[in-house]
């Protein structure tokens, strides 16, 4: 029996409970190489990427990084929204077996295989767990600070999250304001003091409804700027899960292909436990640590997108027949 989800308070009155979905159609903005391998000749890559963001992020955070990746690897790169965030639609649950499975329906309705996972923070533990169950799907994927553990300290660092953004709510803030953008990020001060979080919550912060978009849990018509995100959810839906890890489900599985696991060396997500797991689960695995703490995309944008090029790139020329020219293998090249 359907079982609604508890919600935060507010000012604001309380929207109807999220539907429950076993999968959810995604959005997502398709980034195409604009360079090829050869000058002459439209040589693409048949493995396709699929960057998968953190926490209240969306398609859009690094819109500009998938751009340069694309051109760097000559690979399509998939940039999409996870339920409950950006442009995508809003259901329970959002446990992990939840949100690969939605990954899962993605490639299917897309005709996506051989995929190339790159994921942050909580788009990391969603690639890693999708490489574990669906590995006739995955072929590598680049993993971003984190780690296959419970980490149960995040807790209190989601709350705050959500807290500094429900205060944009309680602001009432107009649509119709100029600076709309800057009166939502000192609204969350309060809660929020650091502008680099700030900045990345406030991507899903939008003035007017997308076009087709519908959710119970956001009200468009009353006329001040709303997040895409349904907030006042988030709190019982979202917290414990995104801290979670399915360990007794995925006790014993292995993923054989290769894995590269960029680590801030500031930052506190991959643990020696954290380490430990990474090894178990994930034999053919290589670090590239930075000089950062968990925001890693942000303190190092051009490092960590050489080291996703780097990395994917390798692979493609030591496999030769996954070069593509124009949807068929590649022809030889005659000296």
């Amino acid at each position: 029996m359907f079982k609604p989800t508890r919600v935060l308070k507010s000012s604001q009155p309380i929207l109807n409970s999220l539907p429950h979905a076993e999968t959810v159609k995604m959005a997502y903005d398709l980034h195409l190489p604009k360079k090829t391998l050869h000058q002459n000749m439209n040589i693409t890559s048949d493995e396709p990427i699929v960057f998968v963001h953190g926490i209240f992020g969306s398609k859009k955070s690094y819109a500009t990084d998938s751009k340069l990746i694309a051109n760097g690897t000559h690979s399509p790169v998939y940039t999409i929204d996870l339920r409950n965030h950006g442009e995508t639609g809003h259901a329970q649950p959002f446990n992990y077996d939840t949100l690969v499975q939605d990954i899962k329906e993605f490639c299917s309705t897309h005709n996506l295989s051989n995929i190339k996972l790159v994921g942050y923070s909580l788009g990391a533990k969603v690639s890693m767990l999708a490489a574990l169950r669906l590995p006739e799907l995955v072929k590598s994927a680049v993993i971003i600070d984190n780690a296959p553990i419970k980490q149960p300290y995040i807790e209190s660092y989601m709350k705050q999250y959500i807290k500094s953004m429900l205060h944009v709510d309680d602001a009432k803030i107009s649509t119709t304001d100029k600076d709309w953008k800057r009166k939502a990020s000192e609204a969350m001060k309060r809660y929020m003091p650091n502008a680099t979080v700030r900045k990345n919550l406030l991507v899903n912060l939008v003035n007017k409804k997308p076009e087709g978009f519908e959710s119970p849990a956001i009200d468009f018509e009353n006329g001040n700027i709303q997040f895409l995100n349904p907030i006042k959810h988030m709190e019982e839906m979202a917290v414990k899960d995104v801290s979670d890890w399915p360990v007794e489900s995925t006790e014993g599985l292995k993923f054989d292909g290769p894995v590269k696991f960029i680590r801030g060396l500031k930052s506190p997500f991959i643990s020696p436990e954290g380490f430990k797991k990474i090894n178990e689960h994930f034999p053919k695995n290589e670090f590239y640590d930075v000089n950062s703490a968990h925001d890693i995309l942000d303190q190092r944008p051009s490092e960590y997108v050489k080291v996703i090029c780097d990395f994917f790139n390798l692979q493609r020329y030591n496999s030769a027949p996954a070069h593509t020219v124009l949807g068929h293998k590649a022809p030889e090249m005659r000296v």
